[in-house]
């Protein structure tokens, strides 16, 4: 029976093998970066907003292409879609706090200002 190996150790069946993709995948992901950078272009010269009487519409829609475009960028450029379990739970864990620290300054920011230990200012 004819040995494949040459002389090498098999690979281990709990190593994980990383596989790369192909330079058509990274062409592919700047194609359609370059579509939703058009997108975001166009949505900043026409107010939607006042066109479908829905207020904020505009800001919803560049978040949706905003998000699409770090999906794409982490999955295909920083090749979390061809790594291991590990490295997608570091770049979720990334997102995650990323959502956190929006919260807490978004809930700072939208509440009323008590006071504290500032003089007010007074203008004379």
């Amino acid at each position: 029976m004819a040995d494949n190996t040459h002389g090498h150790s098999p690979v281990h069946p709990a190593v994980e093998v990383i596989h790369h993709p192909k330079p058509a995948l990274y062409w592919l992901t700047y194609g359609i970066l370059f579509v939703l950078l058009i997108v975001t272009v166009v949505l900043y010269y026409f107010d939607l907003s006042a066109a479908s009487g829905l207020v904020g519409l505009n800001f919803v829609i560049a978040m949706i292409v905003a998000t699409a475009k770090a999906y794409l960028v982490v999955r295909n450029f920083m090749n979390v879609k061809g790594s291991t379990k590990l490295t997608f739970l570091w770049a979720m864990l990334g997102f995650i706090w990323l959502m956190l620290m929006a919260g807490v300054f978004l809930d700072s920011q939208n509440r009323p200002h008590q006071g504290g230990w500032e003089k007010p200012f007074v203008r004379y």
